[in-house]
Formats: C-alpha cells, structure tokens, sequence
C-alpha cells in the first residue's frame, strides 16, 4: 500500500514536472516574440518659473517581431524621465514634496505607404520631489492596439512621436501645470523596432 502511494506520489511528482516545463516553454516563446528595446533621447519644453529646460528621457519597450492584421497588440511601455536639476530646485522653491499626472505622446507606425499615429497616455505615479538633485520620475504602462483589418503584409517600423506632454499635479502653489516636449535636436534616431506583419 505505501509502495503503491509512493509510486502514485512519483508519478504525479513527474506530471507536475512536465506540465511546469511546458508552461516555461510556452512562456519563453511567447517572450521570444517580443524584442526588448531601450532607447535614450532628449527633448526640451518649458517649465513654469525655470523656462525652457532639456530633459532627458530612456524608453523602454517590447515591440512584436510578428503581428496579424486584425488582432489586438498590447506593448508594454516604460519611460524614465531626467528633468534635471533645475526642475527640482524650481519645485523645491515653493515647497512641493510630491507630483503625479500624466504622459502622453504617439508611436508612429509605418508600413509601406501606410503611416499610423497610436496614441499613448502613460500615468506618473505620486512621486516624492527630493530633497535635493535633479527630478526624476518613471511613468509606466502599455500601448493597446490593432493593426487595421486588410493592412498588407510586410515590415511595420514604429518610432517614438517628436512631441509629447506631460501633465503634472503638485502638492505646491504651482498647482497643476504641462510641459510641452519636442525632441531636442530634432534629428534623433526614434525608432523603436520592426514588425513583421501577417
């Protein structure tokens, strides 16, 4: 009898096994079909009290390598944003101690003839202001689309837009305020990866 538990023990011990590892591997190929892109740029937009500062900004991506015309594409999104030491001494200056908002900007999508702008909007959490040092933040989240039904097959390049916004709430007399972002210069290489489309 405990040779026949032991031996059933085994056996669902080995089951266990072999399904973790199909999962694994289903998991490691379905990341395999997403590339990991960092890409560093800069952009300069104006500041209240500061005026026109450069920020620096690294996206971080995970564009398909393959795609169907029709089907959904979810990409998950990350910016880690520098606005400098200026920017933190201006919200030292009339006493915030945290921020939150919003960053919206494009991923420009072009296949042949074909351009298309996808909209993102990626929320900054509520982020403690420092007590000294430039204002760093990171806003994070995911581009849902889908490439148009009838789209032709072929290579889709998507580039990060050459302006964004962000919206930032304070806990200070400055309020709520936005900062228009355009690449600076404006000739840095935006793009973000290549898709296959099917």
């Amino acid at each position: 009898m405990t040779e026949t538990l032991v031996r059933k023990g085994v056996r669902r011990f080995r089951a266990a096994g072999i399904a973790a590892a199909i999962v694994g591997t289903v998991m490691l190929s379905a990341a395999g079909t997403a590339a990991a892109v960092e890409k560093n740029l800069t952009y300069k937009g104006g500041f209240p009290l500061i005026g026109d500062q450069q920020v620096a900004v690294v996206v971080k991506a995970e564009i398909p390598a393959t795609a169907k015309a029709g089907e959904p594409i979810s990409v998950p999104f990350t910016l880690d944003v520098d606005a400098g030491q200026a920017a933190g001494d201006g919200l030292r200056l009339v006493g915030a101690k945290k921020l939150s908002g919003t960053i919206s900007s494009k991923v420009n999508i072009a296949l042949g003839e074909q351009k298309v702008a996808i909209p993102i909007e990626l929320p900054i959490p509520d982020t403690e202001v420092p007590a000294e040092g430039p204002l760093k933040f990171t806003a994070t989240g995911k581009v849902d689309f889908t490439i148009p039904a009838g789209t032709p097959a072929g290579e889709a390049t998507s580039s990060v837009d050459a302006a964004a916004t962000s919206h930032i709430v304070t806990d200070s007399s400055l309020g709520e305020f936005d900062v228009d972002l355009t690449l600076d210069p404006p000739d840095q290489d935006a793009v973000l990866g290549k898709t296959t489309v099917s």
